[in-house]
């Protein structure tokens, strides 16, 4: 029987699926001139205004959507409960976590393509995740499960506990931000697995949206903005890195370390590595 908690680990088997890049795909990235795009573009700009614009207009319903998630009813339900501790699970460690496996097992199973799409991915977490925590201690708003009577129960500057971090959401900032640069990633090295990859990570990423809303943990307008900074830090650090081919960053992470053999003193065989730096 089809087991719902299966469900996180599906973008690791994926990746490490992807086929290896060809010498002459490779060859392709490294010769070719490619312009670097900035930091912040306006695209990023726009996804993250489009995300506030929508996380203001859901303050309107956030009392009616909690009222609904946390009905009798849906809570009851089974199927739904499940989702919940599968979407609570991704977002909380389970994506970093599915990034680091997809790093690892890349390089040890000779995968380059599965090795930059996990790498990416715990950059897209960590640089989203650095945002989030920042408006989270300076909105300083109540989870709903503190004031469920008031949505906008907002005090800045005194979110650095538990209670006051409900804007954004964390989680699905990170569930979206693993998405985003995943998918982004494997577009460009694998297109025939991209849809795959997206349907699988971007509905994860919604199922975690869910999931806090059906925990008390936080507001529509939470996870809607949490989502806009996830998919706007995946696409941004996918693409920053896509522009700078030779940044040090990959370099030195993607690069590895070439094992050395040399013989030492008295007869003695070290055993070394070098890092290659580009």
């Amino acid at each position: 029987m089809f087991c719902f908690r299966a469900l996180p680990v599906l973008p690791l088997l994926v990746a490490l699926a992807l086929p290896r890049a060809s010498a002459g795909a490779q060859e392709v990235t490294q010769d070719a001139r490619v312009r670097s795009a900035a930091l912040v573009t306006r695209g990023d700009l726009l996804v993250l205004g489009v995300g506030a614009g929508l996380a203001v207009l859901a303050l309107r319903s956030d009392l009616s959507v909690r009222a609904r998630v946390r009905s009798a009813g849906a809570q009851a339900n089974g199927t739904l409960g499940t989702l919940a501790d599968v979407g609570n699970a991704w977002g909380g460690s389970v994506s970093l976590l599915t990034g680091a496996g997809l790093w690892a097992g890349g390089r040890a199973a000779g995968r380059p393509t599965a090795t930059v799409v996990g790498f990416r991915a715990v950059e897209a977490i960590t640089v989203s995740g650095l945002i989030t925590k920042a408006l989270k201690a300076g909105f300083g708003r109540a989870r709903p499960r503190v004031d469920s009577l008031d949505p906008w129960n907002v005090e800045f500057g005194r979110g650095w506990d538990n209670d006051h971090e409900s804007f954004p959401s964390g989680h699905s900032t990170a569930a979206f931000a693993f998405a985003a640069a995943v998918t982004n990633e494997v577009l460009h090295r694998a297109p025939a697995r991209a849809r795959l990859v997206g349907t699988t990570t971007f509905a994860l990423a919604g199922v975690t949206a869910y999931a806090r809303m059906h925990s008390d943990a936080h507001w529509l307008s939470d996870v809607t903005m949490g989502a806009a900074i996830g998919m706007a830090s995946g696409w941004a650090v996918a693409r920053w890195h896509r522009t700078r081919p030779d940044n040090r960053i990959d370099a030195t992470v993607l690069g590895g370390m070439s094992p050395l053999v040399v013989q030492g003193p008295q007869g003695r065989t070290l055993v070394g590595a070098t890092l290659a730096w580009r």
